[in-house]
């Protein structure tokens, strides 16, 4: 005989497995079905990387980006107070390279500048009015990259939004930084496609001039250390002039963190920044882990009290089920197709991981 208090608490699992639902059909979903905007007419462009100590992965990495198959286009190089060998591995390359353009920031010993400073710099380097934003420990998948890019500045879009992973190295936090990386992805390229923008990562990231000048830069958050890349799109994108890029071309490829303390404190940084978003996408950042986590908070508890053990079940499966069939394209994509099949427990891992990166977040505050 069933208590009333079981029947709601059974009430509440249903209602958390249709916020799940919506947010894999409603968001989730719309990856499935995304095909890039070719690009029609050629937009000039203006790569613009910040780079401090980073001479070995400009040395692999920054020819890729030299070397893209777009037929106008410069590469900037904002050498960031760096004492390795990266000023004179930056001069043999320009010697080599007519379109890559230095700009080198001198370490004077008392100044304490944050990467926006070195972007604000680049920008006003440029010489075009479109910019390709990525990092020096980062490269493009394909020769193609730029010109795929470029289709979203198509009618007279301003903020492209871009999809970056990681590599894939041996071990399971490798694995876990990777599931982490695309299930961020598929959010905020998902909520960008629904019209809501709230964020881009600043390794595969573009805007134009005019959103620049209207924003005056990064003026109204440049108080925070980090946030160069999200803090800009949740303050300029809208859902009239923001598009998505997602193709195998299209994406770039990040060098991974090897501890979990790196990791951490990565993770915390980025927490830091998403205090300062909107509220109203705050809420819906909150409320898609918190339905999860109830959702398998009463799920356990009822299958203990054998309360429809079979149509929870059900649920659970049918859950996953959805989720990993909305995730197969995007994922292959985003180099993850590998961890498909065990997303579930990589879902369950990341929710005990999240309060640890808020309590160290709080931590660093103090």
């Amino acid at each position: 005989m069933t208590t009333n208090f079981e029947n709601i608490l059974f009430l509440c699992l249903i209602l958390m497995f249709g916020i799940q639902l919506f947010y894999q059909l409603f968001f989730f979903s719309r990856l499935t079905f995304h095909k890039n905007t070719p690009p029609k007419y050629i937009i000039p462009l203006s790569i613009i990387i910040a780079s401090r100590n980073e001479c070995d992965n400009l040395k692999k990495y920054l020819p890729l980006f030299l070397n893209q198959k777009y037929p106008e286009f410069e590469v900037i190089v904002i050498n960031d107070r760096s004492w390795d060998q990266s000023s004179d591995l930056l001069k043999k390359l320009k010697k080599e390279h007519s379109n890559l353009k230095v700009v080198e920031i001198p370490d004077n010993g008392t100044d304490h500048f944050a990467k926006k400073l070195a972007l604000t710099l680049g920008i006003k380097a440029s010489k075009y009015n479109h910019f390709i934003f990525s990092d020096a420990d980062c490269y493009p998948k394909s020769n193609l990259w730029l010109k795929e890019i470029s289709g979203g500045f198509q009618q007279k879009k301003e903020i492209i939004i871009g999809g970056s992973t990681y590599a894939k190295r041996k071990g399971i936090l490798n694995k876990l930084i990777r599931f982490d990386t695309a299930q961020i992805a598929m959010m905020y390229l998902g909520m960008a496609k629904a019209k809501i923008p709230y964020m881009g990562v600043g390794r595969n990231l573009g805007y134009n001039n005019t959103i620049y000048e209207k924003l005056r830069g990064f003026k109204s958050h440049y108080h925070i250390p980090s946030g160069d890349d999200d803090l800009f799109v949740n303050e300029g994108a809208n859902k009239n002039n923001t598009s998505v890029v997602l193709s195998k071309n299209s994406i770039t490829v990040s060098t991974p963190k090897t501890t979990l303390k790196s990791w951490f404190n990565q993770k915390r940084r980025h927490h830091m920044t998403n205090s300062h978003y909107k509220l109203k996408h705050k809420l819906l950042l909150f409320i898609y882990p918190l339905s999860l986590l109830i959702f398998y908070i009463l799920s356990f508890y009822l299958a203990y009290l054998e309360f429809n053990m079979n149509f929870i079940i059900g649920l659970i499966i049918s859950r996953n089920l959805l989720l990993m069939l909305v995730f197969i394209k995007p994922f292959k994509i985003l180099l993850c197709i590998d961890l498909l099949l065990v997303s579930p427990i990589y879902e369950i891992i990341l929710l005990f991981c999240y309060p640890m990166f808020q309590l160290t977040q709080k931590k660093a505050k103090k």
